[in-house]
């Protein structure tokens, strides 16, 4: 399965207007600790594992989860908006109010492997060593998350963290409990680490 090489839709308003919610695609959030929200923007059938691990950080550490679930099995991908484009309203509200904001993506490679990135410098950093145990890769340029426009840097501190975790990773993850709670927990004390 393939991603676009362009998004059909330039903005979450432009999809709302086409796609149907509930049919084409739903929105799940938990409200919890609103000072750090969790993030899956392409989540359900188009960035499978994204959801899962989102939900699981935000589970452990008490926090706001926010999860776009894409439905459809044909051409999922036709639903993808940008990071910096993605303008749902009650994503970037909870984000806006946030101090750490983590978003969840699926990265396109035969290599499994994390790419870290974000303006989190920090928070970054630790996560980097504390997921030691797993392969991390240099992180290419479009993948880097660092545009002010990107809604993981759009919260209090205007830099969040970004996952860009690859296909064969998560497919790892998310057929192994133990190493799937390995990889969640890395994270999660990262972030505490740094709070």
């Amino acid at each position: 399965m393939k991603k676009p090489m362009r998004d059909v839709y330039q903005s979450f308003q432009e999809l709302s207007q086409c796609e149907r919610a509930g049919i084409d695609y739903e929105i799940e959030c938990v409200i919890r600790r609103r000072e750090i929200v969790v993030l899956a923007i392409h989540g359900g059938t188009m960035e499978i594992g994204t959801e899962e691990v989102a939900e699981k950080i935000a589970e452990k550490l008490n926090a706001t989860v926010y999860v776009f679930k894409t439905l459809k099995t044909e051409n999922p991908f036709e639903l993808h908006v940008t990071s910096a484009n993605y303008d749902e309203e009650m994503a970037r509200h909870l984000v806006k109010k946030s101090e750490v904001t983590i978003s969840l993506h699926g990265a396109y490679s035969d290599v499994c492997t994390t790419y870290i990135g974000g303006r989190d410098e920090k928070l970054e950093k630790a996560v980097r060593h504390a997921l030691s145990g797993f392969p991390i890769s240099e992180t290419p340029v479009h993948l880097k998350g660092v545009s002010p426009r990107n809604i993981a840097n759009g919260n209090q501190r205007h830099k969040g963290l970004q996952l860009e975790i690859t296909t064969p990773q998560y497919e790892q993850l998310l057929q192994d409990n133990e190493l799937f709670n390995e990889y969640v927990n890395a994270v999660v004390s990262a972030v505490n680490s740094v709070m």
